[in-house]
């Protein structure tokens, strides 16, 4: 998809229709964040976080049901109309808000709030710079999808063992990660608006599947923040 990328990032950002795409999709991905929080403020609030979490195996199907979402709207984008793919984002935001919810056990809410306005700071800047940098990131992808991937692997094998992957190291290490991957998708977005220019309907669901993996990109990079400078309850 990015074969003539090198051209293609030598184009400016000077056209109100790309301009337009890249506001559009940031949009989406802040109504994503607002929908997790809210809904997960509400559960919070309610006293519904201790009801839902109470049923047996809600946990285990809140992340499949969280799997199939994500896995359906990657692997569908191209067959799906621009409301579906509207609705299976906003589905996942809802979803993942519930498990965020859980925060509420172990953070008190001022951490929550402090590393949250941290991560939008953070987030941000890497926003700015993978947006606007000459340098192009799309060939660091493999690199870090790989990296993706070790740390995952890693982390399930430090659980089952029992070893504790809440530290100060993993939490770094991931927000490393997260770092450079919101500074890809972000220079991502230009690359598949040149992709797809001329396809207007494309462009309307590639700006919401963009705006997914930024939201991604964005609730990880809070997360790790909020374990290294949250307070526990």
């Amino acid at each position: 998809m990015y074969d003539n990328h090198d051209l293609e990032f030598q184009r400016t950002i000077g056209g109100t229709t790309l301009q337009t795409h890249i506001v559009h999709t940031y949009m989406w991905m802040m109504a994503g964040v607002l929908v997790s929080f809210v809904s997960a403020f509400l559960l919070v609030q309610t006293g519904m976080l201790f009801t839902l979490f109470s049923i047996p195996f809600f946990s285990t199907v809140l992340l499949i049901v969280q799997l199939v979402v994500a896995v359906m709207f990657g692997a569908r984008l191209h067959k799906l109309s621009t409301v579906t793919a509207k609705i299976l984002f906003f589905t996942y935001a809802a979803l993942l808000g519930i498990t965020l919810s859980t925060l509420a056990f172990a953070y008190d809410l001022g951490s929550i709030s402090i590393a949250f306005l941290v991560s939008l700071v953070y987030f941000g800047s890497l926003i700015v710079i993978g947006t606007r940098t000459k340098m192009n990131l799309l060939r660091f992808g493999p690199l870090l999808f790989d990296a993706l991937l070790t740390f995952f692997i890693a982390s399930v094998v430090m659980m089952l063992f029992n070893i504790d992957t809440n530290t100060m190291v993993m939490s770094f290490i991931g927000l490393l990660i997260f770092t450079g991957l919101c500074a890809y998708d972000a220079q991502k977005v230009k690359a598949l608006y040149f992709h797809f220019e001329h396809d207007e309907t494309m462009l309307k669901k590639i700006s919401i599947y963009s705006a997914f993996e930024l939201y991604l990109d964005f609730i990880n990079i809070f997360l790790y923040i909020l374990r290294m400078l949250g307070n526990r309850d």
